[in-house]
């Protein structure tokens, strides 16, 4: 085992350490592991500082549109938690449901995965809902992601699958028959998690009927879809399963009085323009052709920003529609002014996980980034390292590659791209399928979403968890790591009972 490759774990060992030995806030953690990763890189994997600077400005500006979403959900969630908005709908979708477990259940799992389905940024809502539904500001914020994880690479409107497809060079149809046969014990594993995530892990004993029911009707729902409808709804479709089966074991008290009408506006105008843009081609088409910008720093890798076809733009205009409701106007400015005092750390925390994702991908490029040295490219020398020492049984960490990806970066396309391809070569080279290795490590990398900073540093400022990020991440990251060795397992077996 080389010594490069004990090293290209050190940035995650550093972030759990900080994270779960000391306690540190997502900002401390964020500054100190973008210094480091870049000290690495700068001097042990000999890359250019001018490849290291460009690289931090662009994991910046990569992640402006993210920021943007961060700052206005902020803003968003804020005003409907202090006018009650918020507590009325989340007591009105409890009356969708028998009991507390299913509203939670309702609200994560299925308008998670209905919203991360249609395009929509889920932390941002489903997390404040969590909290005005009776949930610890921590634990709203670990379900706001848990929730989806398991489906992630299913939704978006089939977009990451579609990356997936160009990186991997096979067949779409297959991939997202494979991703959605691998999605579904990862859904279920994930809603299985939710009472660890509460801290009341002995309550599974009698909840796990329930815990079940849910997670089987999302990936099942989502599994149909994958085969019978089609892969860019099968996250929509598996949250659609998930709210309708809680609804009808329900009590179906669905009175809309003109005061819930208010409090959802704001909520409905967001859904209805981000299911426009998304579901309706010729809107879509409009959106994103009108006002584009197309900003470039890292040479071959553009940055397209599309107002109109970005979450950012319809969570302020709710934002705006939320204070155009609001009586209390002097609440309302006294309350934004208390947002922007809050929105600075998580908003700074972001951009600096971002910038320490691009590093790492960089690592090891030279002269105008045409060319990369794959002995210091410190993704791919993970990547082949596990591959050298675990030979035929790579499989079992193909899911667990999936998830560094997204731990390193914060992005489960970030790690498709980074290991996509490779897994097709060692597929051949072990002589197993290559879309399911490519499924398993792609559904691995949605599972570390629920184990990456930057999507905890995302939705803990929206319940009220800022400076609680480490505290989350000590639940989060032996959760993610012990779902994708489970994950590695079936598909070991998977791979096993296909013949390779």
């Amino acid at each position: 085992m080389s010594f490069d490759f004990l090293l290209s774990w050190t940035p995650i060992l550093l972030i759990m350490v900080l994270a779960v030995g000391f306690k540190r806030q997502a900002l401390e953690m964020a500054c100190w592991g973008t210094l480091y990763t870049a000290a690495l890189v700068l001097t042990w994997f000999q890359t250019p500082a001018t490849i290291v600077a460009l690289a931090l400005l662009d994991g910046v500006l990569t992640n402006l549109p993210l920021l943007l979403v961060i700052y206005s959900g902020m803003l968003l969630s804020g005003l409907l938690l202090e006018t009650g908005s918020l507590a009325r709908v989340a007591a009105w979708f409890a009356g969708l449901t028998r009991n507390p477990w299913h509203n939670v259940l309702l609200i994560a799992v299925g308008a998670g995965n209905f919203m991360e389905g249609a395009g929509i940024v889920a932390e941002p809502i489903i997390a404040p809902m969590l909290q005005a539904a009776g949930v610890p500001g921590t634990g709203a914020a670990a379900l706001s992601i848990a929730g989806y994880a398991g489906l992630m690479i299913l939704e978006l409107g089939g977009a990451i699958l579609t990356v997936l497809a160009l990186v991997t060079g096979l067949e779409a149809v297959g991939l997202a028959h494979d991703v959605a046969l691998l999605s579904l014990p990862a859904a279920l594993l994930m809603t299985y998690s939710i009472p660890w995530l509460l801290g009341r892990g002995s309550d599974f004993a009698i909840r796990w009927l329930p815990l079940t029911a849910v997670g089987l009707l999302a990936g099942g729902g989502a599994l149909f879809a994958a085969h019978y409808v089609g892969g860019s709804i099968a996250g929509l479709l598996g949250g659609i399963t998930v709210i309708t089966g809680l609804s009808l074991v329900g009590t179906y008290r669905w009175t809309l009085t003109p005061q819930l009408l208010r409090d959802m506006a704001p909520l409905l105008l967001l859904v209805v323009c981000l299911f426009a843009v998304n579901l309706f081609a010729p809107l879509k088409q409009l959106a994103t052709r009108t006002w584009p910008l197309a900003v470039s720093i890292v040479p071959g890798h553009i940055v397209r920003l599309q107002p109109l076809f970005s979450a950012y733009t319809y969570i302020s205009l709710a934002y705006l529609t939320a204070l155009a409701v609001t009586p209390d106007r002097s609440g309302a400015w006294a309350n934004f002014r208390a947002t922007n005092r809050r929105a600075w750390r998580p908003v700074t925390a972001m951009a600096l996980f971002g910038a320490a994702g691009q590093v790492i991908a960089y690592s090891g490029y030279q002269g105008d980034f045409t060319t990369v040295d794959p002995t210091r490219n410190i993704a791919l020398i993970l990547a082949n390292g596990v591959v050298a020492a675990s030979g035929r049984f790579y499989p079992l960490f193909a899911p667990l590659i999936g998830w560094v990806g997204t731990f390193l970066t914060g992005y489960g396309t970030a790690s498709i791209v980074l290991f996509g391809k490779l897994h097709v070569t060692t597929a051949e080279r072990v002589g197993v399928s290559p879309s399911l290795l490519a499924s398993g490590m792609a559904v691995g990398s949605a599972v570390g979403s629920i184990s990456s900073p930057l999507k905890i540093a995302l939705a803990a400022p929206m319940c009220g968890a800022q400076g609680r990020e480490g505290e989350i991440l000590r639940r989060t990251i032996p959760l993610g790591i012990a779902v994708c060795l489970a994950l590695g397992v079936i598909l070991w077996l998977l791979l096993g009972q296909l013949g390779g």
